[in-house]
């Protein structure tokens, strides 16, 4: 009984890390796409293409900011 509550765990910690993997890859991809038309919008209201690289390069980090604080409680 104890073996099979220990493979069931494995399947589900495997599935759960799949799953982590796939949110973290598509955070990112959204991410560079919400950066990407932040920074035509600011072009596109006026603000210089170069002012506006530098504004678009604050933009918020999400994945970076959870394993900081990750890292930070570890």
């Amino acid at each position: 009984m104890g073996a099979k509550a220990l493979l069931i765990d494995i399947l589900y910690f495997s599935r759960l890390a799949v799953q982590s993997l796939g949110l973290v890859t598509q955070t990112i991809v959204k991410r560079r796409r919400a950066k990407s038309t932040f920074k035509k919008t600011l072009i596109l209201q006026g603000i210089p293409p170069k002012i506006a690289q530098e504004i678009a390069e604050v933009y918020p980090d999400p994945v970076n900011e959870i394993f900081n604080l990750m890292k930070n409680n570890a």
